[in-house]
C-alpha cells in the first residue's frame, strides 16, 4: 500500500446539477419579495444574504452564457452587496445606491431596474442551466462580509480600484469587495472572468470590453484586485487572471490577489506556480465576520471529541481541517453548527426539521447567517459493540424514513463508478475486475454518515441521529444516490455480522416495501472504496501525528472490508464481466 496514493484518491464531487433557469429567477424574485415584505425588517441581513448569493449565482450563469441581461443582473448584485454591508434590507430595493457593475464612479443613482421582483420576469435565461452550490458559502463558512472587512483594511491609499471576480463564487465576492470600497469613498468598478482549461493550468481571456475596462483603469491610475474563494491546490485560477491583466498592460505591482487562504507557493501545482505566485501580492480574508451571538467555545476540527470521550483511544478519526465550523453555546446546552448559506443552507434546515418531526433527530433552530443549533445531547456516542436488536430496528426504520422523505430525480451514477475504479486501482494496484453496476431504485438525499458515533441516546433512552442533514449533498461524494448507500454504510460502520445484517435488511424491507438485496453488494463495494479514499487522503494531508494514525487505521479497516466484500459482489453480479 503506497501512502502517497492518498493525495490522488477520488473523494470530492462536482456537485453540478441541471435546473430550469426560470426557477433560479423565480427564487431570486421570492427573496426580493421577502426583503420588501413585513418580515424583512426582522432579519434583514439574512434575507439580503440569501438574495445576494442567488443574484451572484445567476449573474455568473448569465455571464457564462454571454447573455445581455448579465449586466443588469450584475447591477442588482451590487445593490444587494451594498445593502448587506449596511445591514439593511429595504434599502436594497430603493434608489440612491452606490455605483454598479463596471462603473468606477461613486455618485448616487437609482437602484437596479431589476430590484423590483416583477421586473425579473424580463430576464432571459436558458431553459436549463448547470449550477452547483458555491462551496465557501455552502460548506466552509466563508462569509461575504469577510471580504468586505479585507477591502476596508486595504482601502488605503484611496486610489481607484478595479475588481476582477473569478466566476462563480468570485462574482458575489467581487460585488461585496467593490461595495465596501465605495463605502470608503473609493472609486471602484468590477468585472468577472471565467478561467478555462485544465484545472491545474487555467487560462483567462479578456474580451474586448474588458480590455477597454482595464485600459481605462490604467489611465486613471487604478489598482487591480483579483477576488476568489481560493486558492485551491493549484492556484491556477488566480494566476490565470493575474497573467491576463499583465498581458493587458497592468503592472504586476498594481495587482493584488484577495482570497480566503494563504497558500504555500511551493506546494501549488500549477506550472511554475511558486515563481508566478510570488510575483503578485496576495492578501487573505480572515473568517468569523458573522458568528451567532451565543457562540461559545469552538468545538470544530475534532475538538468535540474531548467533550464526548473520557479516553482518547476511543476517538473516531476525523479529517479535522474539513469539519464544519461548530461551537458550543455559552450555556453549554446547544451545539451551533454551520450548515450553509443561501439555498443550500435552507435545504439543510428543511431536512433537519423533517428528521426532527419524524422523531429521529434533535430539534433544529435557525441561528442565521448559515448557522443552525441543536440541543447538546450528553452521554457517550455509540460504538459498534453497542449493536443490539433495538439498534438494528432503529437503524432500519431511519433508512426507511429517508427512502420516502427525501426523494430526488434519478442522478447519474457515473461519478461514483469513476470514484470506485480510481480508488480501487490506487489501493490495490490493479484494475477493478469487471463492470460495476450501481442501480438507482430509490434515489434520495442520503444521510452519508451512518457511523455509530453519529448516534446518541435521548433522556428517554431512544436512539437519536445527529449531524443528519448535510453530508448527503455536500462537497464530498456520494451526493444524492440510492438509499442502498446508507444501508451499506450502516452494515460497514456497525460491522454487522451476517445474522444482524439479515435482521436489519428484513426490517428495512417491511418498513419501506423496498428489497435492496440485489443492488446492495455494489453499494457495499462503492461505499467502502469512498470511505477508504477519504481516510487515505485525510491521513496524507494532516499534520497531527495522532490523527494521521487514527485515519491510517481506518484506511486499513476499510481495506480489509473491501477484500472481504469483493467475492460476494462478484457472485451477485454487481461486478459483471469486463467488456471487450
Amino acid at each position: 500500500m503506497d501512502d502517497s496514493s492518498g493525495y490522488r484518491m477520488y473523494v470530492f464531487r462536482s456537485g453540478r446539477r441541471d435546473v430550469p433557469g426560470r426557477r433560479l429567477v423565480d427564487e431570486l424574485a421570492g427573496d426580493l419579495r421577502a426583503i420588501a415584505g413585513p418580515g424583512g425588517a426582522e432579519r434583514p441581513r439574512d434575507l439580503v444574504l440569501s438574495a445576494l448569493i442567488r443574484a451572484g449565482e445567476l449573474e455568473s450563469l448569465l455571464a457564462d452564457a454571454g447573455a445581455e441581461s448579465a449586466s443588469a443582473l450584475a447591477q442588482l448584485t451590487d445593490d444587494l452587496a451594498a445593502a448587506l454591508i449596511r445591514g439593511d434590507g429595504a434599502g436594497a430595493l430603493a434608489g440612491g445606491q452606490p455605483s454598479g457593475h463596471g462603473q468606477p464612479d461613486v455618485g448616487p443613482r437609482t437602484a437596479s431596474r431589476l430590484a423590483m421582483p416583477e421586473a425579473l420576469t424580463a430576464v432571459e435565461v436558458p431553459a436549463i442551466v448547470s449550477t452547483s452550490p458555491p462551496e465557501g458559502f455552502s460548506f466552509y463558512a466563508l462569509h461575504p462580509l469577510d471580504f468586505a472587512r479585507l477591502a476596508e483594511r486595504l482601502a488605503s491609499p484611496p486610489a481607484p480600484v478595479r475588481v476582477a471576480g473569478i466566476r462563480s463564487i468570485g462574482t458575489t465576492l467581487s460585488a461585496v469587495t467593490a461595495a465596501a470600497l465605495r463605502g470608503q469613498g473609493i472609486r471602484a468598478g468590477r468585472t468577472t472572468v471565467r478561467p478555462s482549461g485544465h484545472p491545474y493550468d487555467r487560462r483567462v481571456e479578456l474580451d474586448a470590453g474588458q480590455i477597454r475596462w482595464v485600459e481605462d483603469g490604467i489611465t486613471e491610475g487604478a489598482r487591480f484586485w483579483v477576488v476568489d474563494e481560493g486558492p485551491g491546490l493549484s492556484g491556477s485560477s488566480f494566476l490565470a487572471a493575474g497573467d491576463a491583466l499583465v498581458r493587458a498592460g497592468v503592472p504586476r505591482a498594481s495587482i493584488v490577489f484577495l482570497g480566503s487562504r494563504a497558500p504555500d507557493p511551493d506546494a501549488l501545482v500549477a506550472p511554475d506556480a511558486a515563481r508566478r505566485w510570488r510575483s503578485f501580492r496576495a492578501e487573505r480574508a480572515e473568517g468569523g465576520a458573522q458568528l451567532p451571538g451565543d457562540a461559545g467555545e469552538p468545538i470544530g476540527a475534532g475538538a468535540w471529541r474531548r467533550r464526548c470521550y473520557e479516553d482518547e483511544s476511543r476517538w473516531p478519526p476525523s479529517w479535522t481541517s474539513m469539519e464544519r465550523l461548530k461551537y458550543i453555546s455559552r450555556d453549554e446546552r446547544r451545539i451551533l453548527k454551520f450548515e450553509g448559506m443561501g439555498r443550500y443552507g435552507a435545504e439543510c434546515l428543511e431536512r433537519a426539521y423533517g428528521i426532527f418531526r419524524a422523531g429521529f433527530g434533535p430539534e433544529p433552530r435557525d441561528e442565521g447567517q448559515g448557522f443552525c443549533s441543536y440541543p447538546w445531547l450528553p452521554g457517550r456516542p455509540l460504538q459498534a459493540d453497542d449493536l443490539s436488536s433495538a439498534e438494528l430496528e432503529r437503524l432500519a426504520d431511519y433508512c426507511a424514513f429517508r427512502a420516502s422523505a427525501f426523494p430526488v430525480p434519478s442522478p447519474a451514477a457515473d461519478e461514483l463508478i469513476a470514484m470506485a475504479r480510481t480508488n480501487f486501482s490506487l489501493e490495490m494496484r490493479r484494475e477493478l475486475p469487471g463492470e460495476l453496476h450501481l442501480e438507482l431504485a430509490r434515489p434520495v438525499i442520503v444521510d452519508g454518515r451512518m457511523d455509530p458515533h453519529e448516534w446518541r441516546r435521548s433522556a428517554a433512552g431512544e436512539l437519536v441521529k445527529v449531524d443528519a442533514c448535510g453530508h448527503g449533498d455536500e462537497h464530498f461524494l456520494p451526493g444524492p444516490t440510492d438509499i442502498a448507500w446508507d444501508l451499506a454504510g450502516a452494515i460497514v460502520e456497525w460491522r454487522m455480522p451476517r445474522g444482524a445484517r439479515r435482521a436489519f435488511l428484513e426490517r428495512y424491507r417491511r418498513r419501506s416495501g423496498d428489497d435492496p438485496e440485489r443492488r446492495l453488494p455494489a453499494y457495499l463495494l462503492a461505499y467502502t472504496l469512498l470511505r477508504l479514499g477519504h481516510a487515505a487522503m485525510a491521513a496524507a494531508s494532516i499534520a497531527d501525528e495522532g490523527e494521521a494514525l487514527r485515519l491510517s487505521a481506518a484506511r486499513h479497516r476499510y481495506r480489509a472490508a473491501l477484500i472481504e466484500g469483493l467475492r460476494p459482489a462478484a457472485a451477485s453480479g454487481a461486478l459483471g464481466q469486463r467488456r471487450v
